[in-house]
Protein backbone atom coordinates (compact mmCIF):
# COMPACT_ATOMS: atom_id res chain seq x y z
CA UNK A 1 0.00 0.00 0.00
CA UNK A 2 2.85 2.35 0.86
CA UNK A 3 4.48 1.73 -2.55
CA UNK A 4 1.18 2.46 -4.29
CA UNK A 5 0.83 5.75 -2.42
CA UNK A 6 4.37 6.75 -3.43
CA UNK A 7 3.72 5.96 -7.09
CA UNK A 8 0.36 7.75 -6.97
CA UNK A 9 1.99 10.82 -5.43
CA UNK A 10 4.77 10.72 -8.03
CA UNK A 11 2.22 10.35 -10.84
CA UNK A 12 0.19 13.31 -9.59
CA UNK A 13 3.36 15.40 -9.22
CA UNK A 14 4.33 14.67 -12.84
CA UNK A 15 0.82 15.56 -14.00
CA UNK A 16 0.97 18.83 -12.04
CA UNK A 17 4.34 19.70 -13.59
CA UNK A 18 2.99 18.99 -17.08
CA UNK A 19 -0.04 21.16 -16.36
CA UNK A 20 2.20 23.98 -15.11
CA UNK A 21 4.37 23.77 -18.23
CA UNK A 22 1.31 23.83 -20.50
CA UNK A 23 -0.22 26.79 -18.68
CA UNK A 24 3.12 28.64 -18.68
CA UNK A 25 3.49 27.97 -22.39
CA UNK A 26 0.01 29.26 -23.13
CA UNK A 27 0.71 32.29 -20.97
CA UNK A 28 3.91 33.08 -22.85
CA UNK A 29 2.13 32.79 -26.20
CA UNK A 30 -0.77 34.98 -25.05
CA UNK A 31 1.42 37.64 -23.47
CA UNK A 32 4.48 37.55 -25.73
CA UNK A 33 2.91 36.40 -28.99
CA UNK A 34 5.61 33.82 -29.69
CA UNK A 35 5.82 30.12 -28.98
CA UNK A 36 7.54 29.22 -25.67
CA UNK A 37 10.35 27.62 -27.69
CA UNK A 38 10.94 30.82 -29.67
CA UNK A 39 10.90 32.87 -26.46
CA UNK A 40 13.55 30.58 -24.94
CA UNK A 41 15.74 30.49 -28.06
CA UNK A 42 15.66 34.29 -28.36
CA UNK A 43 16.90 34.66 -24.80
CA UNK A 44 19.63 32.03 -25.14
CA UNK A 45 21.50 34.09 -27.72
CA UNK A 46 24.66 35.90 -26.73
CA UNK A 47 24.93 39.44 -28.05
CA UNK A 48 28.52 40.31 -28.92
CA UNK A 49 30.12 43.34 -27.28
CA UNK A 50 32.67 45.90 -28.41
CA UNK A 51 35.10 44.44 -25.87
CA UNK A 52 34.78 41.03 -27.54
CA UNK A 53 35.16 42.67 -30.94
CA UNK A 54 38.40 44.37 -29.91
CA UNK A 55 39.75 41.08 -28.55
CA UNK A 56 38.79 39.16 -31.70
CA UNK A 57 39.89 41.73 -34.25
CA UNK A 58 42.96 40.56 -36.08
CA UNK A 59 42.36 36.89 -35.19
CA UNK A 60 44.28 35.03 -37.89
CA UNK A 61 42.97 31.56 -37.04
CA UNK A 62 42.89 29.26 -40.07
CA UNK A 63 39.19 28.55 -40.74
CA UNK A 64 39.70 27.02 -44.18
CA UNK A 65 38.81 23.45 -43.17
CA UNK A 66 35.76 22.39 -41.17
CA UNK A 67 33.82 19.18 -40.62
CA UNK A 68 30.11 18.39 -40.47
CA UNK A 69 29.11 18.01 -36.81
CA UNK A 70 28.40 14.57 -35.43
CA UNK A 71 24.71 13.82 -35.32
CA UNK A 72 23.90 15.66 -38.56
CA UNK A 73 23.04 13.18 -41.29
CA UNK A 74 22.40 13.98 -44.93
CA UNK A 75 20.18 11.65 -47.00
CA UNK A 76 22.90 11.18 -49.61
CA UNK A 77 26.67 11.10 -49.65
CA UNK A 78 28.49 14.36 -48.91
CA UNK A 79 31.50 14.95 -51.14
CA UNK A 80 34.21 17.52 -50.59
CA UNK A 81 36.41 19.37 -53.06
CA UNK A 82 38.27 22.64 -53.39
CA UNK A 83 37.76 25.66 -55.60
CA UNK A 84 41.12 27.32 -55.30
CA UNK A 85 41.76 27.12 -51.56
CA UNK A 86 38.03 27.15 -50.71
CA UNK A 87 36.57 23.99 -49.20
CA UNK A 88 33.21 23.02 -50.72
CA UNK A 89 30.70 20.42 -49.51
CA UNK A 90 28.28 18.92 -52.03
CA UNK A 91 25.31 16.58 -51.71
CA UNK A 92 23.95 15.27 -55.00
CA UNK A 93 20.33 15.87 -55.91
CA UNK A 94 17.94 12.93 -55.69
CA UNK A 95 17.62 12.96 -59.48
CA UNK A 96 18.26 15.18 -62.49
CA UNK A 97 14.99 17.06 -62.10
CA UNK A 98 15.70 18.37 -58.60
CA UNK A 99 17.17 21.83 -57.88
CA UNK A 100 20.73 22.49 -56.80
CA UNK A 101 20.87 24.85 -53.80
CA UNK A 102 24.03 26.94 -53.45
CA UNK A 103 23.88 27.77 -49.73
CA UNK A 104 26.04 30.64 -48.46
CA UNK A 105 26.17 30.55 -44.68
CA UNK A 106 26.01 33.50 -42.30
CA UNK A 107 28.19 34.39 -39.35
CA UNK A 108 29.12 38.06 -39.83
CA UNK A 109 31.88 37.05 -42.27
CA UNK A 110 33.82 35.90 -39.20
CA UNK A 111 32.16 32.73 -37.90
CA UNK A 112 31.98 29.47 -39.79
CA UNK A 113 28.99 27.14 -40.27
CA UNK A 114 26.87 26.64 -37.16
CA UNK A 115 25.03 23.42 -36.32
CA UNK A 116 21.77 25.17 -37.30
CA UNK A 117 23.11 25.63 -40.84
CA UNK A 118 23.98 21.96 -41.20
CA UNK A 119 20.68 20.79 -39.75
CA UNK A 120 18.63 23.04 -42.03
CA UNK A 121 20.56 21.97 -45.14
CA UNK A 122 20.20 18.29 -44.23
CA UNK A 123 16.46 18.81 -43.67
CA UNK A 124 15.95 20.46 -47.07
CA UNK A 125 18.04 17.80 -48.83
CA UNK A 126 15.79 15.16 -47.24
CA UNK A 127 12.38 16.81 -47.69
CA UNK A 128 12.87 18.21 -51.21
CA UNK A 129 15.47 15.88 -52.75
CA UNK A 130 17.51 18.93 -53.76
CA UNK A 131 21.26 18.97 -54.12
CA UNK A 132 23.23 21.14 -51.70
CA UNK A 133 26.46 22.99 -52.41
CA UNK A 134 27.91 24.65 -49.30
CA UNK A 135 31.17 26.62 -49.67
CA UNK A 136 33.41 27.31 -46.69
CA UNK A 137 34.41 30.70 -48.06
CA UNK A 138 37.40 32.72 -46.74
CA UNK A 139 36.61 34.60 -43.53
CA UNK A 140 37.92 37.43 -41.40
CA UNK A 141 40.58 38.16 -40.31
CA UNK A 142 42.85 36.36 -42.67
CA UNK A 143 40.74 37.47 -45.61
CA UNK A 144 38.28 40.11 -46.81
CA UNK A 145 35.62 40.26 -49.51
CA UNK A 146 38.36 40.76 -52.12
CA UNK A 147 39.57 37.24 -51.39
CA UNK A 148 36.20 35.54 -51.00
CA UNK A 149 34.14 37.04 -53.81
CA UNK A 150 36.24 35.82 -56.77
CA UNK A 151 36.20 32.27 -55.36
CA UNK A 152 32.42 32.34 -55.00
CA UNK A 153 32.06 33.61 -58.57
CA UNK A 154 34.41 30.82 -59.71
CA UNK A 155 32.31 28.22 -57.87
CA UNK A 156 29.12 29.58 -59.44
CA UNK A 157 30.74 29.42 -62.88
CA UNK A 158 31.74 25.78 -62.30
CA UNK A 159 28.22 24.90 -61.18
CA UNK A 160 26.82 26.39 -64.38
CA UNK A 161 29.18 24.23 -66.39
CA UNK A 162 27.63 21.16 -64.70
CA UNK A 163 24.01 22.20 -64.26
CA UNK A 164 21.49 24.32 -66.09
CA UNK A 165 21.04 27.72 -64.48
CA UNK A 166 17.32 26.89 -64.30
CA UNK A 167 18.18 24.25 -61.68
CA UNK A 168 20.39 26.49 -59.51
CA UNK A 169 18.86 28.28 -56.53
CA UNK A 170 21.06 30.59 -54.44
CA UNK A 171 20.21 30.81 -50.75
CA UNK A 172 21.91 32.43 -47.79
CA UNK A 173 21.30 33.70 -44.29
CA UNK A 174 22.54 36.89 -42.63
CA UNK A 175 25.99 37.71 -44.07
CA UNK A 176 25.47 34.82 -46.48
CA UNK A 177 22.18 36.37 -47.56
CA UNK A 178 23.92 39.63 -48.38
CA UNK A 179 26.65 37.69 -50.17
CA UNK A 180 23.98 35.83 -52.18
CA UNK A 181 22.36 39.05 -53.37
CA UNK A 182 25.74 40.63 -54.20
CA UNK A 183 26.66 37.49 -56.17
CA UNK A 184 23.44 37.66 -58.20
CA UNK A 185 24.05 41.34 -58.95
CA UNK A 186 27.56 40.49 -60.15
CA UNK A 187 26.29 37.61 -62.32
CA UNK A 188 23.99 40.14 -64.03
CA UNK A 189 27.09 42.07 -65.14
CA UNK A 190 28.86 38.97 -66.46
CA UNK A 191 27.85 38.10 -70.03
CA UNK A 192 29.16 34.54 -69.80
CA UNK A 193 26.93 33.66 -66.83
CA UNK A 194 23.20 33.14 -66.45
CA UNK A 195 21.21 34.11 -63.39
CA UNK A 196 20.09 31.44 -60.94
CA UNK A 197 16.42 30.47 -61.04
CA UNK A 198 15.68 31.83 -57.57
CA UNK A 199 17.09 33.73 -54.59
CA UNK A 200 16.09 32.90 -51.02
CA UNK A 201 17.50 35.42 -48.56
CA UNK A 202 17.07 34.75 -44.83
CA UNK A 203 17.58 37.90 -42.73
CA UNK A 204 20.16 39.14 -45.25
CA UNK A 205 22.81 41.63 -44.17
CA UNK A 206 22.35 44.00 -47.09
CA UNK A 207 24.04 47.13 -45.69
CA UNK A 208 27.18 46.59 -43.61
CA UNK A 209 26.99 50.21 -42.44
CA UNK A 210 23.26 50.00 -41.71
CA UNK A 211 21.03 48.40 -39.12
CA UNK A 212 18.15 50.14 -37.37
CA UNK A 213 19.17 51.46 -33.94
CA UNK A 214 15.49 51.90 -33.03
CA UNK A 215 15.14 48.10 -33.11
CA UNK A 216 18.27 47.38 -31.05
CA UNK A 217 16.34 46.99 -27.77
CA UNK A 218 14.31 44.13 -29.28
CA UNK A 219 17.22 42.25 -30.88
CA UNK A 220 18.73 39.79 -28.39
CA UNK A 221 21.41 38.64 -30.85
CA UNK A 222 22.81 41.38 -33.09
CA UNK A 223 24.76 44.41 -31.93
CA UNK A 224 24.67 47.25 -34.48
CA UNK A 225 27.83 48.92 -33.22
CA UNK A 226 29.86 45.73 -33.48
CA UNK A 227 28.41 44.84 -36.87
CA UNK A 228 29.37 48.18 -38.40
CA UNK A 229 32.97 47.65 -37.35
CA UNK A 230 32.99 44.06 -38.64
CA UNK A 231 31.37 45.18 -41.90
CA UNK A 232 34.10 47.78 -42.43
CA UNK A 233 36.73 45.10 -41.73
CA UNK A 234 35.14 42.80 -44.31
CA UNK A 235 35.03 45.60 -46.89
CA UNK A 236 38.72 46.30 -46.31
CA UNK A 237 39.88 48.79 -48.93
CA UNK A 238 36.44 48.83 -50.58
CA UNK A 239 33.86 51.48 -49.68
CA UNK A 240 31.27 50.06 -47.26
CA UNK A 241 28.50 51.26 -49.61
CA UNK A 242 29.90 49.32 -52.57
CA UNK A 243 27.25 46.75 -53.64
CA UNK A 244 29.80 43.96 -53.38
CA UNK A 245 29.50 44.30 -49.58
CA UNK A 246 26.24 46.27 -49.26
CA UNK A 247 23.98 45.00 -52.07
CA UNK A 248 21.14 47.26 -50.89
CA UNK A 249 22.91 49.91 -53.00
CA UNK A 250 23.26 47.68 -56.04
CA UNK A 251 21.18 47.34 -59.21
CA UNK A 252 18.02 45.29 -58.60
CA UNK A 253 16.91 45.37 -62.23
CA UNK A 254 16.39 41.93 -63.83
CA UNK A 255 17.14 39.91 -60.70
CA UNK A 256 15.51 36.46 -60.49
CA UNK A 257 12.41 35.74 -58.36
CA UNK A 258 13.35 36.41 -54.75
CA UNK A 259 11.98 35.48 -51.34
CA UNK A 260 13.03 37.56 -48.34
CA UNK A 261 12.53 36.27 -44.77
CA UNK A 262 12.77 38.56 -41.75
CA UNK A 263 11.52 39.04 -38.22
CA UNK A 264 10.29 42.39 -36.95
CA UNK A 265 12.58 42.17 -33.91
CA UNK A 266 15.92 42.17 -35.71
CA UNK A 267 18.00 45.25 -36.47
CA UNK A 268 18.17 44.27 -40.16
CA UNK A 269 14.39 44.44 -40.54
CA UNK A 270 14.26 48.02 -41.88
CA UNK A 271 17.08 47.43 -44.40
CA UNK A 272 15.40 44.23 -45.61
CA UNK A 273 12.12 46.09 -46.16
CA UNK A 274 14.09 48.73 -48.13
CA UNK A 275 15.56 45.92 -50.24
CA UNK A 276 12.08 44.56 -50.91
CA UNK A 277 10.84 48.02 -51.92
CA UNK A 278 13.79 48.56 -54.28
CA UNK A 279 13.28 45.14 -55.88
CA UNK A 280 9.55 45.74 -56.27
CA UNK A 281 10.18 49.13 -57.89
CA UNK A 282 12.65 47.47 -60.28
CA UNK A 283 10.02 44.95 -61.38
CA UNK A 284 11.51 41.93 -59.61
CA UNK A 285 9.14 39.09 -58.67
CA UNK A 286 9.82 39.44 -54.94
CA UNK A 287 7.97 38.22 -51.86
CA UNK A 288 8.54 39.44 -48.31
CA UNK A 289 7.91 36.95 -45.51
CA UNK A 290 7.62 38.81 -42.20
CA UNK A 291 7.17 37.18 -38.79
CA UNK A 292 6.09 39.44 -35.96
CA UNK A 293 8.32 39.58 -32.87
CA UNK A 294 10.79 37.08 -34.31
CA UNK A 295 14.52 37.72 -34.39
CA UNK A 296 17.50 37.24 -36.66
CA UNK A 297 17.49 34.17 -38.97
CA UNK A 298 14.42 32.80 -37.18
CA UNK A 299 13.80 30.20 -39.96
CA UNK A 300 16.82 28.31 -38.61
CA UNK A 301 15.56 28.33 -35.00
CA UNK A 302 14.40 25.08 -33.32
CA UNK A 303 10.86 26.32 -32.68
CA UNK A 304 7.42 26.08 -34.36
CA UNK A 305 7.91 29.41 -36.17
CA UNK A 306 11.26 28.22 -37.53
CA UNK A 307 9.81 24.88 -38.59
CA UNK A 308 6.96 26.62 -40.41
CA UNK A 309 9.43 28.87 -42.27
CA UNK A 310 11.64 25.91 -43.25
CA UNK A 311 8.58 24.17 -44.69
CA UNK A 312 7.79 27.32 -46.66
CA UNK A 313 11.36 27.39 -47.98
CA UNK A 314 11.07 23.71 -48.93
CA UNK A 315 8.01 24.60 -51.03
CA UNK A 316 10.01 27.38 -52.72
CA UNK A 317 12.82 24.93 -53.48
CA UNK A 318 10.36 22.43 -54.94
CA UNK A 319 8.45 24.97 -57.00
CA UNK A 320 11.52 26.83 -58.24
Amino acid sequence: MKTKRIFRKLFLTVLALIAIIIVAGLGIRLIDGRSPQAFIVAHLFHQSTMEEYEKGKGDMTDKSTVAIPEGVEFPREVKQYRVGDMQVFEVAAEDGSKPIVLYIHGGAYYHNFSSRHWKAMAEWAETTGCGIVAPNYPLLYRYTVKDAFPLMLQLYRQLQERYSARRILVMGDSAGGGFSLALAQEVLKTDSLELPSQLVLISPWVDVAGGDDALQEYDTFLNNEVLRHVGADWAGEIDVYDPIVSPLYGDMQDLPPTDLFTGTWEVFYTDIVKTFDKMKAAGVDVRLHVKEKMGHVYPLWPCPEGKEARKEIAKIINNG
